[in-house]
């Protein structure tokens, strides 16, 4: 069916991609719509709630009455901002009638839409002005809108309160509570907002997911005991954009697992076991944490010098530093649970028989995929993991990227920084379509900022001292990208190795995360929990 909008202005997602386009409103569909709204209001009062919330924030219906990009009409709807608030108006009206004047009614707002033409902070506190004239009881400010949407969510990139300045300015015009809404993940910076006047309420959605005893740890002053949301929107987003149909959390496993016996809570073991994890990234620090948790015996093994395994690697690219909380949570519970960790340590199948675990859980994660392109092993020839980590040195170097996802653009974005000339070259018709679409958009603002340039339909043939052979798929033709020096960014395989040799030695062998295959982190967390629930 076709969406109902102002005046028929197209909307644009934040990857680029248009919505179908909407029809106008008539005047009568106006006034059955609020009246829809209000009777909405109703059924949530009879059913038990205690406030409704109108949702007139972030492009939707509501919000484009408000926005002069939107709302274009000619008629006593449009133009003015008298004109263009009077669909809320008479949504707050009508719905008092039927909820009654002593229930509270909320309103939530873009206070700033990030659109030239669109709501501003010159506008939206005479909005909120108006909206609190009409009897609301409370204003959530938000900001955004479908194109400006990694802003609405706060994306991994942004510090915590990046809608400081727009919390403020509606809580100094309006005399009604406010709400602060988005991208709030620790108590200090909550505490702080508050004490300051900044708003009246803290908002809290995706944080809630990521941890549903956040706040009984905040009052408790359990803060490192958080498991802090890091905005990866995985909970909204398949990788490539599509919406997600089941939600899940990247480092809450039990989170739209509700209903499954094994995630309703941590089931005291039977049969106590010991149990050797091969492994220090996140699937096999959850699978420790769960198992400890439960009652099993756990000692937890990782080759290199700290925990972390690939979080460790993606917390190097700009704006990724939140990639370590999940980290930094499981470490400390390890520690709170007394489970034995051995750093510096490679398991053998002697490790395996000498200490005669009932249980191993193979975590060995994955390793950078290298194809066998001709001239591959030339000396200008570098992988993108080596450069994040500091084991290569690249300055002001004309460098081509071969992958044009997530870590071949991440990458760019390092060398960038580094006053580097970076091209990407990628197979396929667009770049980083393995990221959500909101981060991606982030990523990309921040090429498109250093000038990177994103080159697609691409295919390699060969590495030469010059540059790279390639093949372009529209075209057909053979050119040669120049090149000083050249990064691959292809993939991944995973270390499997220990896993066939411990097939005899264990009665109970388990393959985890990327040593099973290389995925995502919400693959790596939930296959961990899972195994440490299972034992």
């Amino acid at each position: 069916k076709q969406t109902l909008s102002p005046s028929g202005v197209q909307q644009i997602f934040v990857d680029g991609h248009t919505y179908e386009p909407p029809r106008p409103m008539t005047t009568a569909e106006i006034y059955e719509v609020a009246q829809y709204f209000a009777d909405s209001g109703g059924r949530a009062k009879r059913a038990g709630y205690d406030i409704v919330e109108i949702h007139g924030a972030h492009g939707y219906l509501v919000g484009s009455f408000m926005s002069p990009l939107f709302n274009r009409r000619k008629d006593e709807f449009g133009g003015s901002l008298e004109n263009r608030m009077r669909f809320p108006l008479e949504i707050i009206k009508r719905m008092k009638r039927v909820v009654g004047e002593d229930f509270p009614i909320s309103i939530r707002i873009s206070a700033d839409e990030f659109l030239e033409g669109g709501i501003t902070l010159e506008e939206s506190p005479k909005m909120a002005k108006m909206l609190e004239e009409a009897g609301v009881a409370v204003i959530n400010v938000s900001a955004g809108v479908h194109e400006t949407l990694h802003r609405s969510n706060d994306i991994m990139r942004f510090p915590e309160g990046l809608k400081w300045n727009i919390w403020k300015r509606i809580k100094e015009i309006v005399n009604v509570p406010t709400i602060a809404g988005g991208g709030h993940r620790t108590p200090e910076f909550c505490e702080k907002l508050l004490s300051e006047g900044v708003a009246d309420y803290v908002g809290l959605g995706r944080q809630m997911l990521a941890d549903p005893y956040w706040t009984d740890k905040a009052k408790e002053g359990r803060i490192e005991d958080i498991n802090k949301c890091m905005s990866c929107l995985m909970c909204l987003y398949e990788l490539g954009g599509v919406p997600r149909i089941w939600p899940h959390c990247s480092i809450n496993a039990a989170w739209g697992r509700e209903t499954y016996p094994e995630f309703v809570e941590y089931r005291p073991i039977k049969v106590k076991k010991k149990v050797f994890i091969i492994g220090g990234g996140p699937a096999g620090m959850e699978a420790a944490r769960v198992a400890s948790l439960r009652g099993h015996d756990v000692t937890l093994y990782e080759k290199k010098a700290e925990l972390g395994g690939q979080l460790l690697l993606a917390s190097l690219p700009p704006g990724k530093e939140k990639m370590l909380w999940p980290r930094d949570y499981l470490i400390t519970q390890l520690k709170k649970q007394k489970v034995k960790v051995n750093l510096e340590t490679e398991v053998t199948q002697e490790t395996v028989k000498k200490g005669t675990p009932d249980v191993v859980v193979v975590a060995t994660g994955a390793q950078p995929l290298v194809p066998n392109f001709q001239g591959v092993k030339s000396k200008n020839v570098r992988v993108a993991w080596d450069v994040l980590q500091g084991k290569v040195e690249l300055k002001g170097k004309k460098i081509v990227i071969l992958g044009g996802g997530m870590v071949g653009c991440e990458t760019a974005e390092f060398l960038n920084e580094r006053g580097n000339d970076v091209t990407v070259l990628e197979m396929l018709g667009d770049v980083a379509l393995d990221m959500d679409p909101l981060n991606r958009r982030g990523l990309l603002d921040a090429l498109k900022g250093y000038g990177t340039k994103l080159l697609t339909n691409l295919e390699v043939k060969e590495i030469t001292d010059k540059g790279v052979i390639v093949l372009n798929k529209l075209s057909g033709k053979r050119e040669t990208i120049e090149a000083e020096a050249i990064v691959i960014a292809m993939g991944s395989r995973s270390i499997s190795d220990l896993s066939e040799v411990l097939k005899d030695e264990v009665s109970e062998l388990y393959i985890i995360g990327d040593s099973k295959e290389p995925r995502r982190m919400l693959d790596a967390i939930y296959e961990g929990s899972l195994v440490g629930r299972r034992i």
